[in-house]
């Protein structure tokens, strides 16, 4: 697992629980912490050690690259010079699928992305239950049988969702359901601070901003790698919410209960 943080060791602390490995290995920049979860992993290697992680991922059976989406495109090359199956946690597609296509072997290559996580991150809040029932996505328009069927018995095997569509479609839909959400927390947080209303904020806006201020060095990767996308989103977001408010501030409220009543009853469903 290269990335011992959230993500990668919750996998780490799954697999472990569920029995899924023989031998389980870090690939981190960080020394190797003195926390609970750190025993999930039978050995733990610098990440800047070269050598070290090459023969790390030539005697693996499966590599999950859990780091931000540059990162992944840059460690896929060696990864796939092994012999194992790779497969992925990016929060952007497309642009790591092209970046495979191009490589020997990529047929070996799972492009994935599990829709889990916490707004804090860190191999202090890996838990063995992050994925159970949560949405895995997997986008396996080039991969191999025999590399895709190990990662889909793995996925399900932590106890996820499994879901497949093809990359572009992957970029589209989580602008609208992971992407612009983060950015609207994020603009709500500033501007309750800014408008001086923060004082009265209970638990819906408590719920309504939970992953506001994600981490630079993740979103910078999703805003560059799926900036058209999310830019659509918040276009059309943008439009309903301008709609909503100018029925509001001529005291015409039917057309956003309207928008209340079909959500509602989409949530039920």
């Amino acid at each position: 697992i290269l990335g011992a943080g959230l993500m990668g060791g919750s996998v780490a602390l799954a697999a472990r629980a569920r029995g899924l490995a023989r031998s389980i290995t870090a690939v981190d920049r960080s020394t190797r912490p003195e926390i609970e979860e750190a025993r999930a992993f039978d050995e733990w290697i610098d990440a800047r050690d070269e050598a070290a992680k090459e023969r790390a991922y030539s005697g693996a059976d499966l590599i999950l690259l859990c780091a931000p989406v540059r990162s992944i495109i840059a460690e896929l090359p060696l990864a796939l010079r092994s012999r194992a199956i790779v497969t992925d946690i990016g929060s952007t597609k497309s642009v790591i699928a092209r970046a495979a296509r191009s490589l020997p072997d990529s047929a070996r290559f799972v492009p994935g992305h599990p829709m889990a996580g916490h707004h804090e991150g860190g191999l202090n809040h890996a838990r063995p239950d992050l994925y159970e029932g949560r949405k895995w996505l997997l986008c396996p328009e080039n991969t191999a049988p025999e590399a895709l069927e190990p990662v889909r018995d793995f996925v399900r095997a932590l106890g996820a969702e499994l879901v497949e569509m093809n990359a572009d479609e992957h970029d589209r839909s989580v602008a609208f359901t992971s992407h612009v959400p983060q950015v609207v927390a994020s603009a709500l947080t500033v501007l309750a601070e800014r408008e001086h209303a923060a004082s009265s904020a209970g638990p819906g806006f408590a719920s309504t901003t939970r992953v506001a201020g994600g981490a630079e060095s993740m979103w910078r990767d999703i805003f560059e790698t799926n900036g058209p996308a999310i830019g659509r989103a918040l276009e059309q977001l943008g439009e309903e919410l301008r709609r909503a408010g100018r029925d509001l501030q001529e005291e015409d409220p039917n057309g956003v209960l309207l928008l209340l009543e079909e959500a509602r009853a989409l949530r039920h469903r």
